[in-house]
């Protein structure tokens, strides 16, 4: 057996701050892109998904959980987290697989929902059949083989047909039989106003869920700094206390909190992208710390401002969020807004679930 890597999930959990800043700068960058921050409404949605899998065993009807945020608010990060906890069990005659993940395909039907999810279960000939002999072979993995006790179903909103404009209720009526007939608890997880529409459009569906979690991006409100400002410092705090690096950044003060804000709007994913590509940036220069002009190359590099219509909040004028508010409403009243996730690629159900976004450096 070859030794375990020091960046292994077991073995960085147990390092310290002070230990990672020692390791050779390939093992460092290593450590950047594993980084999860669980701030205080991450914990609350982990809470109630662990509620609903610990609950599978004696609920008389499924436990299900609707989660619903814009792209890169975090809701894929938060559930890959949660799913690699339960990892694959393998034995002689079986491999057991508690916690499923898998994304709902582009123009949702029971064709490609079956694959997808025999995909993500590791079935070999996971397209092969007829949909009712694939239906009869999933329902076996998820009851008797891999005994799956949560499923998480990503990009719901998929069921929605945007050229029609109608939801794919083919596709629909088979996810609430195969979830009343497995008993599986569930997490269903896509973008806020579809996904509740395709949950809500469907009576026996419907039943099965209580009112969705939002996973919201950070806000900033001079007004009310409690709720909104301090919180964002507050994450920036937790995530500089994580990274790599030897020397304070001061992420969290207010100058440069606002600076971070402007640049990723409060949006996770863009938060996370600006942050690693610094950090990437600083181990390459031999810098402990991240300061202004490694944040400028970052927003320069991964952001695409100008494609967003904001210019680099990290030059010498701080940023005006009222300015920027306004450029961006005027942009998507031009038509310019961003399309909707369409992530369709199936998850290798061995490998750690992956980042929604190639936002690591």
């Amino acid at each position: 057996m070859s030794a375990q890597n020091p960046l292994d999930e077991s073995a960085s959990k147990e390092l310290s701050r002070e230990e990672i800043c020692q390791l050779p700068k390939t093992e460092r960058l290593r450590y950047l892109g594993r980084i999860r921050i669980f701030y205080p409404l991450w914990n609350t949605i982990t809470k109630e998904i662990q509620r609903c899998h610990q609950l599978h065993p004696v609920a008389a009807e499924p436990e299900c959980l609707l989660l619903v945020g814009p792209a890169g608010a975090g809701k894929t990060t938060l559930l890959a987290s949660y799913a690699q906890n339960y990892p694959a069990i393998f034995t002689d005659t079986a491999t057991r697989r508690p916690v499923v993940m898998a994304t709902t395909p582009s123009r949702a039907n029971v064709n490609n929902l079956e694959t997808a999810l025999l995909t993500a279960l590791g079935d070999p000939a996971a397209d092969k059949g007829s949909i009712g002999s694939r239906e009869i072979r999933l329902t076996k993995y998820f009851k008797e083989i891999c005994r799956v006790e949560l499923l998480i179903l990503d990009e719901l909103q998929h069921f929605w047909d945007r050229q029609s404009q109608t939801i794919l209720q083919d596709a629909s009526n088979w996810l609430k039989t195969f979830i009343k007939e497995t008993k599986v608890s569930c997490a269903l997880v896509g973008l806020p106003g579809e996904a509740e529409a395709i949950v809500n459009t469907n009576p026996q569906l419907a039943s099965l869920f209580g009112d969705p979690y939002i996973l919201s991006p950070f806000t900033w409100d001079e007004t009310e700094p409690a709720s909104t400002r301090d919180e964002f410092c507050t994450f920036l705090s937790m995530l500089e206390e994580r990274l790599p690096l030897k020397k304070p950044s001061h992420l969290a003060s207010y100058e440069m909190a606002l600076r971070c804000f402007a640049a990723s709007d409060g949006i996770l994913r863009y938060l996370m992208a600006l942050i690693r590509r610094a950090t990437y940036l600083a181990l390459e220069l031999e810098q402990e710390y991240l300061d202004q002009n490694l944040l400028f190359q970052a927003f320069k590099d991964r952001l695409a401002g100008e494609r967003r219509g904001i210019p680099n909040p990290f030059a010498d004028k701080l940023p005006d969020l009222e300015e920027i508010k306004k450029n961006k409403t005027k942009k998507q009243e031009l038509g310019g807004m961003e399309g909707t996730n369409n992530r369709s690629k199936p998850r290798d159900p061995d490998s750690p679930p992956r980042e929604g976004s190639k936002d690591i450096f």
